[in-house]
């Protein structure tokens, strides 16, 4: 029952494109059932690529609220540009002279004029501007620590997606081993010790299929979520997972990253945002004034004039404000410096793990995996022969299982590794 199964399974995968033969169903009825991870006959398969994804950032809600942020900090920048409104006062009253009892209503009006912004209105408009690049910077840098968050969940699902497809193709081939190995008890040239063995390791081929369906529903869920994907779709990356990318070299991606990461940019905006903070402090030293007329009409006199207001610098020269201000602005320039060390170090770290991947994945693929295959296709035939035994025949599946493992995990590996040095570097496409 289970070698028909797993045949019915094969035939199955035959009425799909190949690019949907990685999201194959489970071999066994109630194994799908189970996983959930199978397109149903009416499910509708949304092929996913990377372009797609990286639309995807706009509609990211950690994004949106990045470039709310822009939008306050170009606020601000229009509130320290802000003249400062005048000022009315106004006064009515009855007065009554001394001499006598005559009355009279009287009033006055006095307008006020604050002239202490015109000292401080550059350096703030400065800082204002310098924090809106700080926004931007943040809100990029954002973009791309999304991207990251993307791309793992992207090959994640790839790599599932391929997992699946591999056990896949491997029960089958072993529930093919069971049936030879159970024409061989049947005849009597084995024993039906070895029909068991062979059975328990389709199980166990099995139970890591299942294993495997499970992995990729959950992927399929994760990144549906993101694509606002209606009940019922399924979920296909349409990346090939096998292409491996192209590794940079570590100068040119140090170059590169230094010249277009944006918390380069932070760092220096930052820094400016903070300098021109010291200057307004420094300016706050300057004597605010304002300049005032005033009309008033009493009960003897009628007076109008001007006024001038200004605030002496006797107890207070701002010394408080300007060394905090000093100190922050050199701190900042401290954590530039940092933040360029810290990411020429995540460059150098990224490129590195990069290549190592790609290589790592390049000898599996060229080496280890084709080797494997050949051996488990020569211990079985030889096997059908009667020149091996079932033991070694299932030692070389395994082999083979192992090989593919560490191909497929490799290959992901790289495709993680290389797509964030891409993004430190500023590409957006694998």
């Amino acid at each position: 029952m289970r070698c028909a199964s797993w045949r019915a399974s094969r035939r199955r995968r035959g009425r799909f494109p190949v690019l949907l033969f990685l999201l194959v169903g489970p071999a066994n009825a109630t194994r799908a059932a189970d996983a959930g991870s199978a397109p149903g006959p009416s499910a509708k398969v949304i092929n996913v690529t990377w372009p797609d994804i990286v639309q995807l950032v706009e509609r990211h809600p950690r994004f949106a609220a990045g470039r709310l942020q822009i939008d306050a900090a170009r606020g601000a920048a229009l509130t320290a540009g802000a003249v400062p409104n005048p000022t009315v006062e106004g006064s009515v009253g009855q007065g009554r002279s001394w001499a006598g009892d005559a009355t009279r209503f009287e009033w006055g009006l006095t307008l006020s004029v604050p002239l202490g912004w015109l000292a401080q209105r550059g350096s703030r408009i400065a800082e204002a501007e310098a924090e809106v690049e700080v926004a931007a910077a943040e809100s990029q840098q954002l973009r791309r620590e999304i991207l990251l968050e993307l791309l793992t969940l992207y090959w994640g699902l790839g790599h599932e997606q391929a997992r699946v497809a591999s056990l896949d193709s491997l029960a089958a081939q072993t529930s093919g081993l069971v049936a030879a190995v159970r024409r061989r008890v049947e005849k009597g040239e084995a024993r039906p010790v070895e029909a068991t063995r062979v059975e328990i390791e389709l199980d166990r081929v099995g139970n890591e299929l299942d294993a495997a369906r499970l992995a990729l529903s959950a992927g399929q869920a994760a990144l549906a979520l993101w694509l606002g994907a209606p009940e019922g779709q399924t979920i296909v990356v349409a990346g090939e997972l096998a292409a491996l990318p192209a590794v940079l070299d570590r100068d040119t991606a140090m170059a590169r990253t230094e010249a277009t990461h944006p918390a380069v940019r932070l760092t220096r905006a930052r820094t400016r945002a903070l300098g021109a903070a010291l200057d307004t402090e420094k300016r706050a030293r300057v004597p605010s004034a304002s300049l005032s007329g005033f009309a008033a009409h009493e009960l003897d006199r009628r007076a109008y004039g001007v006024g001038l207001a200004v605030t002496l610098p006797v107890w207070n020269w701002n010394r408080g404000g300007i060394a905090q201000a000093e100190a922050q602005l050199s701190a900042s320039r401290q954590q530039a410096d940092a933040t360029v060390r810290q990411l020429a170090a995540t460059v150098i770290e990224a490129q590195s793990a990069c290549q190592a991947s790609a290589t790592v994945a390049g000898r599996l693929g060229h080496s280890m995996v084709p080797r494997s295959e050949s051996a488990a296709a020569t211990m079985e035939r030889t096997y059908q022969l009667g020149e091996a035994s079932l033991l070694e025949v299932i030692d070389a599946r395994r082999t083979l299982l192992e090989a593919r493992r560490l191909h497929l995990k490799a290959l992901a590996q790289a495709q993680i590794d290389c797509g964030r040095l891409g993004l430190l570097v500023g590409e957006e496409l694998p």
